[in-house]
């Protein structure tokens, strides 16, 4: 390989993974966005939250490096019971239903599990869903769901939110050894090249571009 074109790639390297790392300090320092979507890891391996081990200690609110933390409350719509009143909204359920919105006492210090009609009336079927702006993964709603309640409220750690730190901190802390660091896809499921070899690989063709215009000029 020409000596400049290697000293061109190296070079390009370098800026990249000075970029990258300045990416993930922004993301640590500037906290979770509540309006990112999913996306897909850009690595092979992920942290996550295993709720059959889980035991609602609450230190995945606190632990992570993500302020707010990237561990979220999310309810399964599928074992959810679509209750007038919510063992992980309520902390009493005995308010009558049309006070529920009002004056109901939430479980939840930041009120994120919210509560929409879905039909039969204020006595019928309700959705329950978990607001991501203010949930901070501080777990009283699946806590009380999970020990009263039909257990369809769980923790996980977004993937779009978890900077995919080399030690997870609430790993480190969990006393349950809930958090696993496992692949997000199996081995052998191909999913194409990583984004910094198809950012190197086009560095390299703009460079001998740039090198078979010059021949072609000489």
């Amino acid at each position: 390989m020409n000596p400049g074109r290697r000293k061109f790639i190296q070079f390009g390297g370098q800026l990249i993974g000075t970029a990258v790392l300045g990416g993930a300090a922004w993301r640590v320092l500037s906290g979770a966005d509540p309006e990112a979507d999913f996306t897909q890891p850009k690595g092979p391996y992920v942290w996550r939250l295993n709720p059959d081990k889980c035991t609602f200690c609450g230190l995945c609110e606190t632990a992570c490096v993500r302020k707010p933390s990237a561990v979220k409350a999310v309810n399964d719509q599928v074992k959810c019971s679509y209750c007038v009143a919510c063992y992980g909204q309520l902390s009493e359920l005995t308010i009558a239903s049309d006070l529920i919105d009002s004056k109901g006492k939430r479980v939840c210090p930041y009120d994120a599990v919210r509560r929409k009609e879905f039909s039969g009336g204020k006595d019928g079927y309700h959705l329950y869903t978990i607001d991501q702006e203010r949930c901070t993964g501080c777990c009283k709603c699946t806590k009380r769901c999970n020990e009263l309640g039909t257990k369809s409220m769980f923790l996980l750690i977004r993937p779009d939110l978890c900077i995919g730190c080399n030690r997870c901190s609430i790993a480190a802390v969990c006393p349950d050894d809930a958090i696993e660091l496992v692949h997000c896809y199996p081995e052998d499921d191909y999913r194409g090249e990583f984004e910094l070899d198809q950012q190197l690989k086009a560095m390299e063709a703009e460079m001998m571009g740039g090198m078979d215009d010059m021949e072609g000029e000489s």
